[in-house]
């Protein structure tokens, strides 16, 4: 019940207070009908004559049964969650990596900002820092935050638009304003270059 009934029909539909609701009453339904009946008529009198109970609805033997039942079904139920989660989890990931799209003829990726994902047209991206487990996308409209590595945005940049100036940095071509051997200015904003990279920066733009 828990798994094909209350699972996908409230805590998915994130209706969670009637899912606590139903997992309650399902848990004192099972208890004092099936788990409690079974133990107090067949278990007990069976396997266990030297433990009998002579009240049925004895307090902390309920709230034992029903703990042990509560138990056996988070098992699963928590297995059947994670699957789930990872699953959407997974899907949102191939969302968010998908290589280049085309929306009217431009460019987009779709970067996870908290539960949401936002469409960022490749055009509009002046730079990325990256900031350890996340990336800083500077636009010409805005800036996101995200948790990313900027060696994963990079495989879905264009090579031709977009350039690694520092192990910190990716820069857009499109945005230069002026540059030297050590930095690179875009839109007002001085980006440094690293040294490992300098070669290729050299190389991409011309500088001598």
């Amino acid at each position: 019940m828990t798994l094909y009934f209350l699972f996908p029909n409230f805590l998915l539909q994130k209706e969670y207070g009637k899912f606590l609701l139903f997992y309650l009453f399902l848990l004192i339904i099972v208890t004092l009908f099936i788990q409690r009946v079974l133990y107090f008529y067949i278990i007990q009198p069976t396997y266990l004559q030297d433990f009998k109970s002579g009240n049925f609805f004895a307090i902390t033997e309920v709230m034992n049964t029903l703990l042990d039942i509560n138990i056996a079904a988070i098992i699963p139920f928590g297995y059947v969650f994670f699957k789930n989660w990872k699953k959407t989890n997974q899907r949102t990931i191939e969302l968010e990596n998908k290589q280049l799209e085309y929306l009217s003829g431009d460019k987009f990726i779709y970067l996870k900002v908290e539960k949401s994902l936002q469409k960022i047209f490749i055009k509009d991206i002046v730079f990325i820092e990256s900031l350890k487990n996340y990336i800083r996308v500077k636009t010409t409209e805005r800036e996101i935050i995200t948790h990313k590595s900027i060696t994963s945005i990079q495989e879905s940049l264009p090579k031709e638009k977009f350039l690694r100036v520092h192990r910190s940095y990716i820069i857009n071509l499109d945005f230069i304003d002026s540059f030297s051997p050590s930095k690179l200015n875009l839109k007002g904003i001085t980006i440094p270059i690293g040294r490992k990279h300098k070669d290729e920066v050299k190389n991409t733009l011309g500088y001598f």
